[in-house]
């Protein structure tokens, strides 16, 4: 596992994460357009369990059983602490400052801009738990504060029960159980519990199927062999039954089609792997990060400038649409929508590509060092 470590980078599947992360945008993005009212994108936030299937998969594949000693635990999880903490800590206080200055506005306007503040997805009683990435770990019924945090949340607690099992002797074996726990789970309290209660088990389910599928990449990549690459066209099809299941309410399916997609792409054999190795959509990968965390500070944003220059030009910003009586974004035209929900893709992207230059990257590349200082690895001995 140490040679397939060093001799593979999986851009193919850097290039599906980033537009994975657009397709939660547009799931977000909420706006009156023909856009909207595309089940591929009311479905959107079945990408997210692509991401946790990535995770466990690319995690194996970086560390493997590299997890030894004390400090290779240490190191490890102060390296994905810093991959997940800097940006997560800055669009929460953007988003405390953001409420702040609803508050505010209610203040200098008479009456209430939006919800009241500090309640709902913005309850004060969250925001600790917010700050010690803990919000998702089953506390709330609810995702709340910069919603898309949720699952920044359990990456977290699935790299502390990796760290765990790294203490086992049986890693594959560890694997199996865990993914069967979380598939037992989310077939019986899949449908049951709330978004906030079932967060855990979701991402523990998708995290160990990838952890499965490296595995089993890793086994064919020992004996010299590699799934072909007329495979890849089978993606469009995993992708339209990935929203099916999910539209027909069988949360157990989408990851296992997930599972297979990350599969069939790490080989890299095929046409579409090569046009996804292309520079931009490999870039949109290493963004990835950053467009999905600041996207939602960016709709929440809109939305309360929306409806603020409603309150004070006298429309109605805001409109209910659509069997779930969605609150969506009013738009003179759905063509007018439809244009907003590009210009609105290319603001995520150009923001995020700002946020990962001065805060991501650097905050990972600071935790990294920092690492080092406090777990370093063993030189060699001299001979």
């Amino acid at each position: 596992m140490a040679e397939i470590r060093r001799s593979l980078r999986f851009e193919a599947l850097d290039s599906w994460r980033g537009l994975c992360a657009l397709w939660v945008v547009l799931y977000h993005f909420r706006a009156l357009s023909h856009v909207y009212d595309w089940t591929w994108v009311r479905t959107g936030d079945i990408a997210v369990d692509f991401f946790f299937v990535l995770s466990g998969f690319v995690i194996t594949h970086a560390y493997g059983e590299a997890l030894v000693e004390g400090a290779d635990r240490v190191r490890f999880l102060i390296r994905r602490f810093g991959r997940l903490y800097p940006l997560h800590i800055a669009t929460l206080a953007v988003v405390l400052l953001m409420e702040l200055a609803r508050w505010g506005a209610g203040n200098v306007l008479g009456h209430p801009v939006g919800p009241p503040v500090f309640s709902g997805d913005t309850d004060l009683v969250a925001l600790p738990a917010n700050v010690v990435l803990i919000h998702a770990w089953g506390l709330f019924r609810d995702f709340t504060w910069n919603i898309p945090s949720w699952s920044i949340s359990v990456e977290w607690a699935l790299c502390l029960v990796y760290v765990l099992l790294s203490f086992g002797r049986r890693p594959l074996l560890s694997a199996l159980v865990l993914a069967a726990i979380g598939f037992g789970l989310t077939l019986w309290l899949g449908t049951v519990l709330t978004e906030g209660q079932s967060a855990l088990m979701r991402g523990l389910y998708g995290f160990f199927l990838g952890v499965l599928a490296y595995r089993l990449f890793a086994a064919l990549h020992e004996r010299g062999q590699t799934l072909p690459g007329w495979l890849e066209w089978t993606a469009p099809l995993l992708l339209v039954f990935t929203v099916l299941f999910k539209r027909w309410h069988l949360p157990v399916i989408p990851p296992l089609l997930f599972a297979a997609m990350v599969l069939i792409f790490a080989a890299q054999a095929g046409p579409i792997s090569r046009l996804m190795r292309h520079r931009i959509l490999t870039y949109l990968g290493e963004i990835s990060y950053s467009i999905y965390l600041v996207h939602y500070v960016l709709v929440l944003a809109i939305f309360g400038g929306g409806v603020a220059l409603g309150a004070v030009l006298g429309f109605d910003a805001i409109v209910e649409r659509g069997p779930f009586n969605a609150q969506l974004i009013n738009m003179p035209g759905l063509w007018v929508g439809d244009l907003a929900a590009v210009a609105f893709l290319a603001l995520t992207i150009g923001v995020a590509s700002l946020t990962y230059r001065w805060i991501e990257d650097p905050g990972r590349r600071w935790f990294n060092q920092w690492s080092n200082k406090v777990a370093p690895k063993p030189q060699p001995a001299l001979g």
